[in-house]
């Protein structure tokens, strides 16, 4: 009975400190303003090495079948059962795992019918619908998680990105006008797909410029954040009130001055510019994950930065692997307090021994063994330390 009780005891006691912890990371996330705030990243900041960052990981191998050979991820969404996502390169496949790594599916409905897109341009889920964007066409279309068709919408123009916004869509605009006559950064249309908004207008229309695959618009509590490529400033949208949201002043680093305006010869600046012209970022509720890009052709890559929105700390980072210039690991998406990175298979074991063994958790029906005889990237869950 003694033994019993103990034991009991200790259970309470720890039930106790959980609940300790939940509420003390509830009140430090109530007390973060979404209020504007600038944050200074120094690329000469010194760097700290991503594994020193890291409080532990959840390592999850996606299993490799004929119908799940993957390349680089990208597009990563989540639902309680299913990871999906797509892959590098010019192909149309959406992959559809569960929660274990497991294959559950691969969709393609590429083709030219009325149920099927030309490109993935970008992807997103509504609850268990899975929404695609196929700018080829200017065509939005959604299926369910088993690749039947729902229904589709032509949007009134061609945009850069687009997300689902408050039964609309929220838009980045890129170079494309609108009404043929009016050009602005971003808008938005609502469910009869009226434009119900437009935020920064420009002159220069970036004739020839270029866009990147990861989508610019992302979720954000009510709303979204709208991020462009060569801007330092995240922008909010939610009530329909957009509001300038972070700033990153990279001070002398950044490239976009009033002498550096934008121009077509800038697809061959960008390849050897050393300063940065394009940062992408990761919002979360607590920190921000933010990545500065700079010439492709320097030998040394601006660090990633680890900013704590509940303090103000800022964090230059070491992403390089162990022996080699490039980076370990690639950002995709948080989930809640983790923030989800992908790791090339051949990159495990050495990510891994810059851990301890207790930091480590492998997720049911995870092996490095399995990992190394496979080809497939790996996902990680990361949950940094407190400082």
């Amino acid at each position: 009975m003694k033994h019993i009780n103990l034991l009991l005891f200790l259970t309470l006691i720890c039930l106790s400190c959980s609940s300790n912890n939940s509420t003390e990371q509830e009140s430090e996330l109530a007390n973060i303003s979404d209020d504007f705030k600038s944050y200074n990243l120094d690329i000469d900041l010194p760097q700290k090495r991503f594994a020193d960052l890291i409080a532990s990981v959840e390592v999850i191998r996606l299993e490799e079948t004929d119908n799940s050979l993957l390349s680089y991820i990208r597009n990563l969404q989540k639902t309680d059962d299913y990871l999906v996502f797509t892959i590098s390169g010019p192909e149309s496949d959406v992959f559809v795992f569960d929660r274990s790594g497991n294959s559950v599916r691969k969709i393609n409905r590429k083709g030219n019918g009325p149920e099927e897109y030309d490109n993935i341009s970008d992807l997103w889920l509504e609850s268990d619908t899975l929404v695609i964007y196929s700018r080829q066409e200017s065509k939005i279309l959604r299926y369910d998680l088993k690749g039947n068709f729902i229904k589709s919408q032509k949007l009134p123009n061609r945009v850069g990105h687009i997300y689902g916004y408050k039964n609309g869509y929220a838009m980045e605009m890129n170079r494309y006008p609108l009404n043929d006559t009016s050009y602005y950064r971003y808008a938005t249309l609502d469910q009869n797909l009226e434009i119900s908004g437009s935020y920064i207008p420009f002159d220069d229309k970036m004739e020839g410029m270029i866009y990147f695959s990861n989508n610019s618009i992302t979720p954000y509590k009510d709303g979204v954040t709208l991020f462009r490529m060569m801007s330092d400033t995240v922008y909010r949208l939610s009530e329909n009130r957009f509001t300038p949201f972070v700033h990153f002043d990279f001070g002398s680093d950044w490239y976009w001055t009033e002498s550096n305006p934008v121009a077509v010869e800038f697809g061959d600046i960008m390849q050897t510019t050393d300063k940065v012209w394009r940062a992408v970022a990761h919002m979360g509720d607590r920190r921000i994950w933010a990545i500065p890009y700079s010439g492709y052709s320097n030998e040394t890559a601006p660090p990633s930065f680890s900013i704590d929105r509940s303090n103000g700390r800022i964090y230059a980072v070491d992403m390089t692997k162990a022996d080699k210039p490039n980076s370990v690991a690639v950002p995709l998406a948080w989930d809640k307090d983790q923030l989800i990175f992908t790791v090339q298979s051949p990159d495990m074991r050495s990510f891994l021994s810059e851990l301890s063994q207790d930091q480590i958790k492998f997720r049911q029906g995870t092996t490095l063994e399995e990992i190394e005889s496979s080809e497939n990237p790996v996902l990680i869950w990361v949950k940094f330390k407190d400082f």
